[in-house]
């Protein structure tokens, strides 16, 4: 006997706005480039405060002191997966709050403490990017 399937559009329509939202994630994902500028700039060095290796990017939080000598709050984004970059070596202990960290990177369209690592080295290593 075949399962029973849902036979009118008005069973289908409910089946789909409240599936919809368990696929929200999915939909969420998105290419960079409307988010961060073509320049590469840096290098900047800055105290690593957090280290977030997890999905979907890891990030790093530095605090960096600027042209004032005021201290900033900069958000360090990689374009990789934890997956990705596991396979290049990186791991949980990668970057440990306290390490120097310098970066170059491209800028965010919007946010001036933001960007997208291009090269970056953890207490003078280089961590490997080369993809």
């Amino acid at each position: 006997m075949r399962p029973k399937t849902p036979r009118t559009p008005a069973v289908a329509l409910i089946l789909t706005v409240f599936s919809a939202p368990l696929c929200s994630p999915v939909y969420a994902h998105h290419g960079g480039a409307v988010e961060w500028q073509d320049s590469v700039e840096g290098p900047i060095t800055g105290i690593a405060t957090e280290f977030v290796f997890r999905f979907p990017h890891v990030l790093i939080y530095m605090d960096v002191e600027g042209e004032n000598g005021e201290t900033q709050s900069w958000a360090v984004n990689t374009r990789w997966t934890p997956t990705i970059l596991r396979g290049h070596g990186w791991n949980r202990n990668s970057v440990e709050p306290g390490d120097t960290v310098t970066v170059t990177y491209r800028p965010h369209v919007t946010s001036p403490t933001v960007c997208q690592m291009r090269t970056v080295k953890v207490n003078g290593e280089e961590l490997p990017l080369s993809f």
